[in-house]
């Protein structure tokens, strides 16, 4: 079987180019001569290989991430092309987990019976991903985690400009930081639940959490009964004006007792569409997607999901 693996020598601020030194021996002696390794040189560069090898069916019958959440999401990308078309789904992507999260690898693992077995005899799954746009925007964006609206997408950009990055620790501490800053914002969430009913929620919200998987941040479960292929997207809801409530029950979430939380809402859902009068950062699989911006009066985002058709090792 012939193999590509995708490292990120950047990931986890260039350890996981030492670790995967410490692994490769054994991945030839399990997998044989059948694998080749290619590094990214920039941002986006994982996308541009994943991309370039489906449409010159170059013989591979796997492509390997080795890598964290962001490579993932790169390589996700990289099976669309430019006019959003899936472009092979007989070429499943599987995940050597080296990055700072591990937050789609948990659920991954979760989900699988054996996922080391599953990589070697290359068994895969059709499995659900997600689409969001802004503004009725043609630019669509997937994500095959979570993507939220509100408080998490301002963490991550507290995040990217910060020199502490590392873990669990770090995650925690910048959603604090801006939570203690954040002010929630009015807005109007419609959307179609899981049978087909239209519903909306009028409220402050402090973060939407739409998730196709379970957890992000470092092992936050915000969707801990969230299932890959069910054709749903899972909405944890955070909103009200109190925000020390949701500090001091921190601890639950990442237990998966996300129920227990105050203020914290659970939906199943089709599509969503969040409408707002003031500005909203968006993210999706942790890259922030170009935050709105403060002198921009009303807009909308839309969710929906794609079901059952993204190859993916499991």
């Amino acid at each position: 079987m012939k193999r590509l693996i995708i490292l990120n020598p950047q990931s986890r601020h260039g350890k996981a180019a030492r670790d995967f030194a410490k692994i490769l021996p054994g991945l030839q002696k399990r997998f044989g001569e059948g694998i080749e390794v290619r590094e990214t040189n920039a941002a986006g560069h994982a996308t541009e290989i994943v991309r370039t090898t489906l449409l010159e069916d170059a013989g591979y019958q796997q492509i390997i991430v080795a890598g964290g959440d962001g490579t993932i999401h790169e390589a996700v990308s990289g099976y669309f092309d430019k006019n959003g078309a899936i472009i092979r789904q007989d070429i499943p992507l599987g995940i050597i987990d080296l990055g700072t999260g591990g937050d789609f690898f948990r659920t991954i693992t979760e989900l699988s019976d054996d996922y080391n077995s599953a990589i070697d005899a290359n068994s895969f799954s059709l499995i659900d991903y997600g689409e969001v746009s802004r503004n009725n925007e043609d630019q669509i964006h997937r994500f095959i985690n979570i993507s939220s609206v509100g408080l998490a997408s301002e963490m991550l950009e507290s995040l990217n400009r910060s020199s502490f990055q590392s873990g669990a620790a770090a995650y925690f501490f910048h959603t604090l930081k801006s939570l203690f800053h954040y002010k929630p914002k009015q807005v109007k969430i419609e959307y179609i639940d899981a049978n087909g009913d239209a519903q909306s929620i009028s409220t402050d919200l402090i973060t939407l959490f739409v998730c196709n998987g379970r957890c992000n941040g470092g092992g936050m479960q915000w969707a801990p009964n969230a299932e890959l292929s069910n054709g749903l997207l899972e909405l944890t809801l955070l909103s009200g004006k109190k925000k020390l409530p949701l500090v001091m029950s921190s601890s639950k979430i990442y237990k998966g007792r996300i129920s227990e939380v105050p203020g914290a809402i659970q939906m199943q859902a089709r599509e969503v569409t969040v409408k707002f009068h003031q500005g909203l950062r968006l993210d999706a699989d942790g890259e922030i997607i170009s935050p709105v911006k403060e002198e921009v009066k009303e807009g909308s985002i839309r969710f929906s999901v794609c079901e059952r058709k993204f190859p993916l090792v499991m």
